[in-house]
């Protein structure tokens, strides 16, 4: 494997979901739909499809070298527990902290969202799960440990990679959160590669985000 394919692979996967997320919003602006919309996540699928032809065909790697493997027994009940912890324990604090600091909250980024049909978000929830958690958490890590030769230097810049594409769509506030449940999810990725089970921790805690509990929005 040669390094120069595997940097390009990782400035798509680091840097292709926030300037999709740029591009969208530039593009459409404030009429957004779910018609104008959903052409920008079958982007971020296609984006996934890349990088996963590049493990494959480029780097001549099999999708384990990423994470993805046959699920085990304990990869649902791993999910879950990683999805309380990141939805239900570090979010609430870390938005707690961001008020009390006068930082912004979800509302910017929530706002267009919840004018969306319920089954749409659902939509939006699974594509962020199954497809950043692959590119930051399955490729990011492993090609990055593998570059700098630390799993710590690569896990580092992955997370703080992944913050910063928060940005854009959410405001510093989320990304920060963003931030924080990226380390969680990075050491849990590191300790037990199990990246379904990372998957479905994220598909679940943006689902109650953005359908079932929305911030602010009771």
């Amino acid at each position: 494997m040669t390094a120069l394919p595997t940097i390009a692979a990782l400035l798509l996967a680091l840097g292709g979901p926030p300037l999709l997320t740029i591009v969208s919003a530039k593009v459409l602006g404030e009429s957004q739909s779910v018609v104008t919309l959903l052409p920008f996540d079958l982007l971020m699928w296609a984006l996934l499809g890349v990088i996963l032809v590049i493990v494959v065909f480029v780097e001549r790697k099999p999708v384990s070298s990423i994470g993805l493997a046959t699920p085990r027994w304990s990869t649902l009940a791993w999910g879950l527990l990683l999805a309380l912890v990141v939805t239900f324990v570090l979010a609430p604090l870390v938005t707690a902290a961001m008020g009390r600091f006068g930082l912004p909250g979800y509302e910017r980024g929530l706002r267009p969202l919840l004018a969306l049909p319920a089954w749409y978000r659902v939509l939006l929830a699974v594509t962020a799960g199954a497809v950043e958690e692959p590119l930051y958490r399955g490729y990011a890590v492993e090609r990055l440990a593998w570059l700098t030769g630390s799993y710590w230097r690569g896990g580092l810049i992955a997370v703080v990679a992944f913050g910063l594409a928060h940005i854009p769509g959410w405001g510093i506030g989320p990304a920060l959160v963003a931030l924080l449940a990226g380390v969680v999810q990075t050491l849990f990725y590191v300790w037990k590669r199990d990246l379904l089970a990372n998957i479905i921790a994220h598909a679940i805690g943006d689902i109650v985000g953005l359908v079932l509990l929305p911030p602010g929005s009771s």
